[in-house]
């Protein structure tokens, strides 16, 4: 078995956090502390790992991958 990348525990992490945000939205949003916190956490792993702001207020993270491993991250290409 492959060992996962830095890449690959990114990429794993940022799609975790974004599973606990959508529970913790299907609960009502009865936890807006943690909420703020999960929120929080997205946007600094996914501007780390390179991903536009739009992509970050959408939630739109895509990658590609070659089997199992993450090789690169889809951003956006911003016009500045």
């Amino acid at each position: 078995m492959a060992r996962s990348t830095a890449l690959d525990t990114q990429w794993q992490n940022l799609m975790s956090l974004c599973a606990n945000e959508a529970r913790l939205k299907a609960k009502g949003g009865d936890h807006p502390k943690v909420m703020k916190l999960v929120n929080a956490d997205i946007e600094q792993l996914a501007r780390e790992m390179g991903f536009s702001e739009r992509q970050i207020k959408t939630r739109e993270f895509r990658a590609e991958r070659d089997g199992r491993r993450i090789t690169r991250i889809v951003a956006d290409q911003e016009t500045r």
